[in-house]
């Protein structure tokens, strides 16, 4: 009688065909899981890892390299090693630079076919050596002498090439060194063969999109970031300022993250959500573009010709002075020349009126007696020369020459303040996608106060979202020390520090941001730091 478990028995091959199926039906199943995990992960840099890791875990080898095709240069570009039994990761997330230089797809014109990474790119085919040593067809100098420096063994390995929907190849997945269960190296099972290149062409659409994702993202960053420095440049005295403020806010949101300990300990933003807050900060200013270019540009109380009339007119009254004082002169028999009390009189009056005008027109504080200085001016009167009598200012005049602080008119400042509201009425107009869904909100909340007497809105405390909060200090802390304004000279950071720490004793402001910000001079660019776009570095 035949033993049930000799090899030829029914049952034998019953039960090795069941394990054979089971086997089957996990790889299946992990392949499909893995399939989930790649065509949910957005971010490429960390999709590029998990396609690696994943790989590695699907094959249970020890290393593994992702490769892509560069067609422009004509070569494969090094974008993640892992090496576990090395801990060595370098590339995507990891903070690693890669040094290692690209594998070029074309030697003296010819196709490399040489480097097995480069054949596997240019031919579409799969190659499992078991090993590297003893193979031949290939020249694998490379990881021999990294084994020599390292004291690695490189043995085992599988290279597979990473096709995409449209069956072109754009990357090379290479893995080296199987291990069994004790860990020793060992061959690739030829059946990875096949769902290895199944799991690199779910990898290759995975990347593709990404990539797709990640090119509308900075297309649309680029689009917002010239849009913002057209809307800039409407004035020159604040071209800038919105990329100042994001850089600020960026640094004050990932200072937060830094935290361990004190009030931001639990506080913790994504990258996601860092974006979001970049991307609301450098838009904070958007509504400006619905603010008259006349009130953006005002520089003093009076500008341009609306000022020289003012200036022409007291010249004229001075002339008509001296003009009445010849006529007298001459009705009189005396020189027509001769300036008597009466007229030395007017000329000083004149002259301090005028000496006073120059200094009111300029923005800063007006003190109660100045303020009376203007109305006796504005009071006075003088005769034309048609005869009729007419005031020294206008009504429009006074109303300017009258602001107690800065240079902005009631009514000018309220228009200045609605661009806040017409920043959130444009904003919320473009379909953000759902991760910058509080774009408007953030960047519509940058001026209040957590007192509440911010605006438009008024509203306090913790109605005032956190990003928002932050966006204020480095708002503030770039109209206080920016260069180009030029009702006002810069003021240098230790007094800017002073005055933000003031406003946030007042409620104004966030006083565990303004200490966080101040103790950290966020102010100051790290040397490690990279602007998002190269023309920002000239804009601190």
């Amino acid at each position: 009688m035949t033993s049930p478990t000799e090899p030829n028995t029914p049952d034998f091959q019953d039960t090795d065909l069941a394990s054979r199926l089971t086997t089957l039906e996990g790889d299946m199943e992990r392949l499909h899981q893995i399939g989930i995990a790649l065509s949910s992960e957005k971010n490429l840099h960390r999709l590029l890892e998990t396609i690696v890791a994943e790989a590695r875990g699907f094959t249970h080898c020890d290393a593994g390299t992702l490769y892509r095709v560069n067609d422009e240069k004509r070569v494969l570009t090094f974008e993640i090693m892992q090496t576990e039994s090395t801990g060595y990761y370098a590339g995507g997330t990891t903070g690693n630079k890669i040094t290692v230089p690209p594998v070029p797809l074309e030697k003296d014109g010819e196709p490399n076919c040489t480097n097995v990474s480069a054949y596997v790119a240019i031919t579409g085919e799969v190659v499992n050596i078991p090993d590297v040593y003893e193979a031949e067809g290939f020249d694998f100098t490379g990881p021999k002498k990294y084994d020599e420096m390292t004291g690695y063994r490189t043995q085992s390995m599988l290279v597979i090439p990473m096709r995409d929907h449209t069956d072109k190849v754009i990357g090379v997945l290479q893995l080296i060194n199987a291990l069994d269960a004790d860990g020793k190296h060992i061959p690739f099972e030829s059946r990875f063969e096949s769902m290895v290149r199944s799991l690199a062409s779910q990898a290759a659409v995975a990347i593709n999109n990404a990539q797709l994702i990640q090119d509308i993202e900075n297309l649309f960053k680029s689009v917002v970031h010239y849009t913002v420095k057209a809307i800039d440049a409407r004035s020159p005295h604040t071209a800038g300022h919105s990329s100042r403020v994001a850089t600020l806010t960026r640094r004050l949101a990932e200072t937060v993250n830094l935290q361990t300990n004190g009030p931001f300990a639990e506080v913790h933003f994504s990258e996601e959500q860092i974006e979001e807050i970049w991307m609301a900060a450098i838009m904070h200013d958007v509504g400006k573009i619905g603010v008259p270019e006349a009130v953006l540009e005002k520089q003093y109380k009076l500008d341009g010709a609306k000022y020289e009339l003012v200036a022409e007119r007291f010249q004229r009254i001075r002339e008509l002075a001296i003009m009445r004082a010849r006529l007298r002169n001459a009705n009189n028999g005396q020189p027509e020349d001769l300036i008597d009390e009466e007229l030395l009189k007017t000329l000083k009056e004149w002259e301090e009126d005028y000496e006073f005008i120059q200094w009111v027109n300029r923005p800063g504080f007006l003190a109660p007696e100045k303020k009376e200085q203007l109305d006796r001016i504005a009071a006075k009167t003088y005769t034309d020369w048609k005869g009729d009598e007419q005031p020294y200012l206008t009504e429009e005049e006074y109303l300017n020459f009258s602001v107690i602080k800065g240079n902005l008119t009631d009514d000018e400042r309220r228009q200045i303040q609605g661009h806040v509201i017409h920043t959130e009425e444009m904003l919320l107009k473009l379909p953000f996608t759902d991760k910058l869904a509080q774009i408007p909100m953030f960047a519509a909340s940058h001026h209040e106060w957590l007192n509440g007497k911010g605006y438009p809105k008024g509203l306090k405390g913790d109605q005032i979202p956190f990003p928002a909060r932050m966006m204020c200090i480095a708002d503030v802390w770039d109209a206080l020390t920016a260069q180009d304004r030029p009702y006002k000279p810069a003021i240098p950071p230790e007094k800017s520090s002073q005055i933000l720490q003031a406003g946030a004793e007042h409620d104004e402001f966030d006083k565990d941001l303004v200490d966080l910000f101040i103790s950290h001079r966020l102010w100051e660019k790290k040397p490690d730091e990279v602007a998002d776009f190269p023309d920002e570095d000239d804009e601190e």
